[in-house]
C-alpha cells in the first residue's frame, strides 16, 4: 500500500493482491465497508468541493479506473499500470462473489441504467447471485425507501452505478443504516471491456476529460512545488 495525493486529495493505492485481501476481510468483519471506483471527473470535482473530497478520502478503499491517475501522483509502476488497464481488480472481485455465492443488490439511477448494469456484470460472470435491484427514479420516499429495500434483501454486497456523485452522499448519510457487508460505487467506465479483457477507451468526451485532468494535475504540481 502506498499513500498518494492527487489534486490535493489524500488516497491510498493498493495492489490487486492487497485489494482482494481487504475485500475478504470486508466480507467477513461484520462492518459495512465501502469501495469506490475513482474516475477523472470524481477527482476534478473533489479538488474544488470539500464535501466530495472528504467523501473520497473517507472510503475504506478506492480503485483507480485509469493509470494516469497514478501518474498524476508521480507513481510510475508498470505492474500497477497493467493491473488498472486490464481491469484486474473488478474481474477478481466479481469472480470471488460468484464463486462464494455472495448475494448482490444493484442500485442505479434509472431503469435503463439498471438493466445495463445487470447485463454488464453478468457478462463478467453469468452466475453472479443478483438477488434484487432498484432504480432511483422509480422510487417514492427517496433514500429511506432504498435503504428499506436493501435491508429486506439482506445482501452481502450493494453495487451502486450512479449518474453523478449521489452515491458518495448516499453512503455518507446511510452507511450505518444498511444491513450489508460491502457498499461498492462502480461507474460505467469500469464496465466497458474489450474482447481481450481490457477497459475500452471512450469517445471524444473521455479524451477531453483525460486532457483536462492531466492539465489540472500538472498545474497543481507546479503550484505546489513552488511553495
Amino acid at each position: 500500500m502506498r499513500k498518494i495525493t492527487v489534486l490535493g486529495i489524500r488516497l491510498k493505492d493498493y495492489s490487486v493482491r492487497e485489494s482482494m485481501r481487504r475485500v475478504a476481510q470486508y466480507l467477513n468483519n461484520g462492518i459495512c465497508n465501502t469501495v469506490d471506483f475513482i474516475t477523472h471527473d470524481a477527482l476534478l470535482l473533489a479538488s474544488g468541493d470539500e464535501s466530495v473530497r472528504d467523501d473520497l478520502e473517507n472510503m475504506d478503499m478506492v480503485i483507480f479506473t485509469s493509470s494516469d491517475i497514478l501518474e498524476a501522483a508521480n507513481v510510475h509502476s508498470r505492474s500497477r499500470v497493467r493491473e488498472i488497464e486490464s481491469n484486474l481488480f473488478l474481474k477478481g472481485f466479481l469472480r470471488k462473489l460468484s464463486k462464494e455465492g455472495r448475494s448482490v443488490f444493484l442500485i442505479s439511477s434509472t431503469a435503463a441504467k439498471l438493466e445495463s448494469l445487470d447485463s454488464s456484470l453478468r457478462s463478467f460472470f453469468g452466475e453472479l447471485n443478483i438477488v434484487a435491484s432498484v432504480a432511483r427514479d422509480e422510487t417514492v420516499g427517496g433514500d429511506d425507501f432504498i435503504v428499506n429495500e436493501v435491508n429486506m434483501s439482506m445482501p452481502d454486497v450493494v453495487i451502486m452505478n450512479p449518474d453523478n456523485f449521489e452515491a458518495e452522499s448516499f453512503i455518507r448519510e446511510n452507511r450505518m443504516k444498511i444491513n450489508a457487508q460491502l457498499l461498492v460505487i462502480l461507474r460505467d467506465v469500469s464496465l466497458r471491456v474489450t474482447s481481450d479483457g481490457n477497459i475500452r477507451k471512450g469517445g471524444i468526451g473521455d479524451f477531453l476529460l483525460r486532457r483536462i485532468f492531466r492539465r489540472a494535475a500538472d498545474n497543481y504540481e507546479k503550484e505546489n512545488s513552488s511553495l
